[in-house]
């Protein structure tokens, strides 16, 4: 519809009238109506592909995609929900604390948990097992099929034990297992672990040599060999299903979320990235993890000293990232969807509903620019204008205006909450960069003044705040001066920069670079005195700032 034509049978912006929910989970009345395909889509819906980690910011579509996947195999996929697992009865035995307390490892504990949850919905899934019956029958099938091969031999033993129990609960394999792993530990450390419970912080309390002795002796029972087991039970399905032409999926959603003690929850996401790939043996099965960027970066800070290097499954990431042509199909699918139910013969797109130009510019560019070019922003900034517009025919430039400064509110308080686990301090950072009151500044600006000091010394003294990467410079900086400010400033702008909040000018005849079009990670040594800062347009409405004249480039 024309703007012209409009008039003549004019539209009413009404209040509680959205495009749609922010949130996937939520948005069920404009999902699957408006999908757009993404790239990334194809990528997760082959099975070829190796693509099994769904990573993106908060906001990028990860759930959608899910769920689309969901809907379109709804016969041939399963969702675990994290939420529902049984984890915590891990982070509550005291037998497992007590081993990690005197220093052993209980992550092959969290692999084996992973691969036999991965292993038991899959048999579920492929076989359709839903009962006892249908779970002895599938397993005295394996035994006939591969009793008399010897390579088989410990993935017949194994599935053994779970011979009737192929169908029981995510939860319920949780307990069943762990507490195979606490009984065997209460009779090997019996007296030790007593003492333990007992409190008094018996664990502080032992000489290295005896908590030396005492992990040999744990270490028997949480070791490789049920890994081993499960190997060959992966490698025994895969050949179950070589000649099926079948597709499944299991789905895994909100790890980001509060599912178990968050002293373990970072490393069993580590304990599950590192069992995906040895799944892609089963050359029908596709398994796929929603993982927001920053619950990933709070993986890496967490297990450096356990050798983590995301480089190492990078084949297996599959990175959303959107374009301008792709915001403006999906916005247009929502706003088309939103009127057409008062306008069944009209096709209403942004275009009709948007002034052409906003500040001398695209209106939509003007929306893209203040967004880190993701469906959730944009949705949510549209939101906001048509809020600012109730009981008008369409949305103005003072209408934009309005919305603008409400948006940049909103995503201000919402990127703090978005990196708050891996970067508790950064409100404080930004605060730090607004003070100057310039959208874009140099490096020799930041360090004028006694903000920057301040800055540290707040951070230091308000002591660690989980694994904050900050904390450590600011100490340096507090107590050393001067000599640590540059590496100081060094650090905060990286930090800043990974988050999306500032862009970067290395050189004067380069333009800004941003974290969510260009180079996500950026090493503090590459900056430098005539390095310039530039504050993300999304954050401008938030601090005042203005942006006349300034080259955005």
């Amino acid at each position: 519809m024309s703007k012209s034509a409009r008039h003549a049978n004019p539209i009413i912006l009404r209040k509680g009238m959205t495009v749609g929910s922010a949130n996937a989970e939520s948005d069920d009345e404009f999902l699957f109506q408006c999908f757009v395909s993404h790239s990334a889509v194809n990528e997760c819906t082959r099975v070829q592909s190796p693509g099994m980690i769904v990573s993106g910011r908060t906001g990028s579509g990860k759930t959608a995609i899910l769920r689309h996947v969901k809907v379109s195999h709804s016969d041939s996929s399963v969702e675990i929900d994290p939420s529902e697992m049984s984890m915590n009865y891990v982070s509550n035995s005291d037998s497992l604390r007590f081993v990690e307390a005197i220093g052993g490892d209980i992550d092959l504990l969290f692999q084996v948990l992973w691969k036999h949850i991965l292993c038991l919905e899959f048999i579920r899934l492929r076989w359709q097992i839903t009962n006892t019956e249908k779970s002895k029958n599938w397993y005295y099938r394996i035994v006939r099929n591969f009793s008399l091969d010897e390579r088989k031999k410990k993935a017949v033993e194994y599935l053994r034990q779970w011979e009737g129990n192929f169908w029981i609960t995510v939860d319920q394999n949780i307990k069943e297992i762990t507490e195979k792993v606490e009984n065997k530990l209460s009779f090997e450390l019996g007296t030790e672990l007593n003492k333990f419970k007992a409190g008094g912080q018996y664990d502080k309390r032992l000489s290295l040599d005896k908590k030396s002795e005492l992990i040999r002796r744990s270490s028997k029972i949480i070791n490789s060999e049920q890994l081993s087991e499960l190997h060959s039970v992966i490698d025994l399905l895969a050949r179950e299903s070589s000649g099926d032409n079948g597709q499944y999926y299991i789905l895994i959603d909100g790890l980001d979320e509060r599912w178990v003690d968050s002293s373990l929850r970072f490393r069993m996401i580590r304990s599950l990235i590192e069992s995906l790939k040895t799944f892609r043996k089963i050359t029908n099965l596709k398994i796929l993890v929603a993982l927001r960027s920053d619950v990933l970066e709070r993986v890496v800070q967490e297990t450096k000293d356990l050798s983590f290097q995301r480089e190492k499954f990078e084949d297996y990431f599959v990175r959303i990232h959107w374009s301008r042509s792709e915001l403006k199909a999906m916005i247009n699918k929502r706003v088309g969807a939103l009127f057409r139910r008062q306008y069944s013969d009209s096709n209403i797109c942004f275009d009709d509903l948007f002034p052409y130009k906003m500040h001398n510019q695209d209106a939509f560019d003007y929306i893209i620019e203040r967004t880190l070019m993701r469906p959730r922003d944009v949705i949510s900034f549209v939101n906001e204008c048509i809020s600012a517009s109730e009981g008008n025919t369409e949305v103005s430039v003072s209408h934009m205006r309005q919305a603008t400064v409400e948006f940049s509110r909103k995503r201000l308080d919402a990127l703090e909450q978005e990196w708050l686990s891996a970067f508790p301090t950064l409100r404080k950072i930004l605060e730090f960069f607004a003070l100057k009151k310039a959208a874009s500044v140099t490096f020799s600006k930041l360090l004028e003044g006694e903000g920057l000091a301040e800055l540290a010394l707040s951070i230091a003294t308000e002591g660690k705040i989980q694994f904050d990467p900050i904390y450590g410079p600011s100490v340096l900086y507090a107590e050393g001066g001067q000599k640590e400010q540059f590496s100081f400033l060094q650090q905060i702008v990286a930090t800043a920069y990974r988050t999306g909040a500032i862009g970067v000018k290395l050189e004067s005849n380069e333009r800004f670079i941003y974290s969510h079009i260009d180079e996500p990670l950026i090493s503090p040594a590459r900056l430098n005195q005539d390095t310039r800062i530039r504050i993300h347009p999304m954050l401008h409405g938030a601090f005042r700032l203005s942006q006349e004249g300034e080259n955005r480039r």
